[in-house]
Formats: C-alpha cells, structure tokens, sequence
C-alpha cells in the first residue's frame, strides 16, 4: 500500500459508543467529508465491551456456573461474540469499502482514551496473563478474523489500541508472552494479512520493548504526542525540536525493532496546546517528514471533535474532546484541509522515493536514557546535515564507515563482546566518535590515546570556540586528560582536553569529554544553540561529500538514490520562518527538476522536493 494518509476513527455521533449507538447516516457524513479531503486509512476498534459482552452467572457459595451475554442470553456463536455488533461492523466494512478507505481493525480494543472496555467477566482479572482473559481474547479473535477476514477494505489487523495500558505486566516475559498469543491467535485464522502492533510508550528496556513486539508483528507503531512523550515539549509546537519528534520516535522504533514502523496516532491535544493554525503547519511537517524518511504512514487522532459527547471517558478527560480533524459542526480543520494539499500532490506526482541514505549509526548504550539521548543526537545531526541510524548497542551492529556513542554513562555501557566488535570496525577504517557522561570505558588509553590522570565528581561549564560560534559545555564528572597520541582539537580555560582526535588502526576516534547530547535534554529553544558546530565539525567530511547541502540551522535535508545517476532530495523547514535554503548542490549533478516548493525561499512549515541526474561527462 502507498503512504497511508488518514485518522482514527469512532463516529462523530457517539464516539466510543458507536457500535451501541449505530447510525450509518452519521458514518456516510463522516466518510463523504473525509474522502473528500484525501484521506485513504482509518484505523478503526470494535470495542470489546461491546462485541463479547460476557458475563459470568453464579450459584450457590458464590460458584461459577456458565457464561452468558448480555440480558442472560445464551451466545449464539461458540465465539461469545453479539451478532448484531459484527452485523454493524461487517456493514461498516462495507461502507468502508465503497469510499475507498483500507482499514486498519484493532481487535482487542479494551482501553481507549483514559477508559477500559472490557467484558464483565474479565473485571479484576490481568488481562496478560490470566487464563480466563486469556482464552475470550482468542476466542474473540478467532471468531471475529474468521467472519472478517473476506472484507476487502480491511489493510491490516492491529493488536488493539495501547494494549499495554488494559493491565500489569510483571515482567518483560508476560509482556512478550501475550504479544505472541495474540499474533498467533490472529495468523491462525488470518495468515495473508499483516499484523500491526498499536503499542504506544515501548522502548529499549522495561516490560513492554521495541523488540518484543517487532519479534511477533509485521509493523511497529508510534504514538508520538509531544506533550507525553519525554523531552519533547520543552520547545513550541512550532520549533525544530517539536517537529521532528515523530520522524525521529518513528525512525528509532523502526531501525531498533528492524521492521517498519507506521506514525499511528499524533496529535496537539486541541486548542488547550496550541491553535487550529498551529495544528496544521504541525501537520504538513509531519506528513512531508515522516514519508521522506521512510515512514509508512500518518494517522491524525482523531476524525471527529466529540464535544458534545457526555458518557465516559468524555465526561472525564477534557482533553480529549476537541481533538479531531473536523469540528462539531462538520467542518473541515486546517489538519484535515493540509492533510488534502499533502493528498493532492502525492498523488499527481506518485514519486516512488527510496529509502534515505543514512551517514552513520548511532548506538545507544545501558545506563543512559536510550530515547532521549537519541533524540538529542538526532536533532543535533539533522540540523548539521547529517542523517543517523540508531542501533542498541547490545544487538546487532549495522554496517557503517561512522559510528556513534553519545552521552555514554554507566559501567555497563555495552557488552564487551559488542564493543571488541565496535572497535575492529574502527580498527579496519570506520570512525568512532564518544561523548563521555560518566562512564567507565574498557582499555580507554589505547583506544581514545589519552590518559585519565584523575577523576572527580565536580560540576563545571564553560564555553569554547568552535566554527566561529561560542557552544557551551558541561559536566558533572571532571575527567582529568593527558594525551597519550592524541590530538587535542580544543580544551577548557585550565587548559585540560575537551575534544580530542586519536588514529586507530585505520580508522579514527573523536572523544569529546563532556556530555553533548544529554545537555541538552532540558534545555528549551535546544535548536537555538550552537551545539550543533560541534556536529559540523566531526562530521565535516561526510557533510561535503553529500550531493545536495545546506548551513541553515532550520532545515532538514534527506537525499533518496533511485540510482547510479538519480536522485531525489528532500528539504523541509522545520520553523515558523520563511529561509533562504541556500543550497550547495555537489558539482557532479545537476538539478533536473523541482517538483515542489522553491530552491530561492522557503516558507514556514514548507517543503522542496527536487530531481538530481548526475552530469554527463565531457
């Protein structure tokens, strides 16, 4: 499927209480308004209270007798599904259908928007790991896949929505353990289509893990909400650091997980976080963002405000009221209007773009906090020119001539195994380039060619002069440096190294003796600073090689090689302020066309795609 464009969707009549509340006149007026603005992708959730409304019936001494739905009636599938909520979903599909809309189904839908829907039978139960719950999950799914799974509109079946949020899970192995019987629950009885994994908030570490879930689903997922998501709301929705949060989340999930990752939900949370102009130029970055860096899609949350919805959780959540792309009144907002501009061009000019390249690998390590020092590390990149892959340093290393370790903190940094292998990758020619927070590094003198002559735990900043620009440093662990073979590129005012150069069989290590990347976690208007001068300094050589460049601080470029002498290159304006790209194109190509925008001026939020062909030789 091409790049999928869209929301997710309950009916602007009722909400979560769409299948109870069924009117299909209100889903035609919703579907009519959303196709008409470009949307091809609704993510879609029959709510489990709903679908399997099992209660459980007891008799003498409080002891269980049988199950029924909901009244005492007896199921009439073995499935304990209702009938008539699969009949209304089944005519939905339908509808679906006759719109053009692919389907994205979350089948275990038993938490939206601050509530839990699940059946009566499953209360106080873990959803994870009780055998109860486990068996009506399967048997839900069994039965739902099975009267389903013909429907042409259904693209992909999602685990359900935020499902690490229905329960506990006491460890990473229940975590991964529920994953793998509900994908294997859905393949049972579904083997053609994909499965998509819905989870929100998942990382390197902790119960519910990037990699638990890329093990068993075909396509990850990113809820990237600034508000929500550490470290992303310390700068304006409409700042660099804000806009780039779902392609960097998007692009971290998917090279650590190695499957493709989908920005499944996003949003400004309403007019309580910024205006309904704001909310579309955070749109139109994302949409251009995400797909040039190969995300497979955008899903705004959600299609409809729900205002004038009062049953829970809308009588309780007040943000979640007035989140959609189309108002109460059946209007259109800028979100969904940018969403139609964005629809419009992608398809009258149906560009095939490969993947993006990629300069080097950056490897987060134990100790630190993965997914803040990789934002950091990417925004610091991109502003720079360059462009990261992530790697978790405990797993398969990626190829690469440029290897990272940022912000490196604890003595358990990687294992030893890993970083042996890291090192030979250095030995044959690669760079490695460390930025030290507190951690203990093995055989540090022969590999960064400079001593720690003492250590101590003291706080201290500066400034030094990199480019012409004043970029501040800091730490709170004061490693004492003597060169041991080592270039010293610049030191601190008492005159001990900050920033060293060291030859390392073929290859090179740059050190840098205080923590860039974590510096700046806390820090608002991040893109403001000249961190970045540290970036173009290491990087410098990568950064003339590349076919298309720029030394604006606001713009993000990615370039896209069709093949030996195409290539497309991708460049966005990630602020508020109208830029002069400046653009220094490598003089082996030539710009054969702009497909869009100016390479003169770029407006706020915009975006240029151009056309490179390599010149013919004389």
């Amino acid at each position: 499927m091409k790049f999928m464009m869209g929301c997710n969707y309950w009916a602007s009549n009722a909400g979560t209480e769409m299948w109870k509340n069924w009117d299909e006149a209100a889903v035609k007026k919703d579907f009519e308004i959303l196709k008409k603005h470009g949307v091809n992708t609704l993510r879609v959730f029959p709510n489990w209270r709903d679908f399997q409304p099992v209660y459980p019936l007891y008799t003498i001494g409080g002891e269980l007798k049988e199950y029924r739905l909901n009244e005492d009636e007896f199921p009439e599938n073995p499935y304990y599904l209702d009938e008539t909520m699969l009949k209304r979903f089944s005519r939905f599909c339908d509808m679906a259908e006759e719109y053009g809309f692919k389907l994205i189904v979350g089948i275990l839908t038993g938490w939206m928007s601050g509530r839990l829907f699940i059946p009566p039978a499953l209360f106080n139960k873990n959803l994870f790991t009780d055998p109860v719950a486990l068996g009506f999950e399967q048997k839900f799914i069994e039965g739902f896949v099975k009267r389903m799974k013909d429907k042409p509109a259904i693209y992909a079946w999602n685990l359900g929505n935020e499902c690490n949020c229905m329960s506990k899970a006491a460890n990473y192995e229940e975590a991964e353990n529920w994953t793998m019987i509900v994908c294997n629950a859905i393949r049972a009885n579904d083997h053609e289509r994909m499965i998509i994994s819905g989870m929100h908030g998942i990382g390197i570490n902790g119960n519910w893990r990037i990699s638990g879930q890329a093990a068993h689903t075909d396509m990850l997922t990113t809820h990237p909400y600034p508000y929500f998501v550490e470290y992303c709301s310390k700068d304006k929705f409409s700042s660099y650091r804000t806009l780039m949060h779902a392609t960097c989340e998007t692009k971290y999930y998917s090279d650590i997980g190695n499957k493709p990752c989908l920005v499944e939900e996003i949003g400004t949370l309403g007019p309580a976080m910024c205006d309904d102009i704001t909310a579309g130029n955070f749109m139109r970055v994302n949409l251009f963002s995400n797909w040039a860096h190969g995300a497979k899609g955008v899903l705004w949350w959600c299609a409809n405000e729900q205002i004038m919805l009062e049953t829970p959780p809308y009588s309780w959540n007040m943000c979640e009221t007035e989140l959609g792309m189309i108002d109460r009144y059946g209007n259109p907002k800028p979100v969904l209007t940018e969403l139609k501009e964005f629809s419009k061009w992608f398809y009258e000019n149906n560009i095939n773009l490969p993947s993006p390249s990629s300069d080097a690998v950056c490897i987060v390590t134990e100790g630190q906090r993965h997914w803040g020092i990789a934002y950091m590390s990417y925004i610091l990149a991109k502003q720079s020119g360059i462009n990261l892959k992530f790697a978790d340093g405990n797993e398969s290393l990626p190829e690469s001539d440029f290897y990272m370790l940022p912000s490196v903190q604890s003595v358990h940094m990687m294992k030893i195994e890993k970083f042996k292998e890291l090192k030979q990758r250095v030995e044959k020619g690669a760079t490695l380039y460390i930025s030290n927070c507190e951690s203990v590094i093995s055989e540090f003198k022969e590999l960064t060619g400079v001593v720690i002559k003492d250590s101590q735990t003291k706080s201290k900043s500066g400034t030094i002069t990199v480019n012409g620009k004043e970029v501040e440093y800091a730490y709170e662990r004061k490693l004492t440096l003597t060169p041991c073979g080592a270039e010293v590129l610049y030191c601190d005012g008492q005159g001990n190294p900050l920033i060293t150069s060291y030859a390392y069989g073929k290859g090179k290590v740059i050190y840098v003796n205080f923590p860039v990347e974590k510096n700046l976690l806390q820090k608002s208007d991040m893109h403001l600073t000249d961190q970045r001068e540290i970036y173009k300094m290491i990087f410098e050589e990568k950064i003339n090689k590349h076919i298309v460049r720029s030394d604006c601080r606001y713009l993000g470029i990615t370039e896209h090689k069709k093949d030996d002498k195409t290539v497309y290159a991708v460049i966005i304006n990630y602020s508020d302020k109208k830029v002069n790209p400046q653009l220094i194109i490598n003089d082996s190509y030539k710009c054969e066309e702009v497909i869009k925008g100016s390479l003169e001026s770029l407006e706020p939020f915009d975006t240029a795609v151009i056309k490179l062909d390599m010149k013919k030789r004389q």
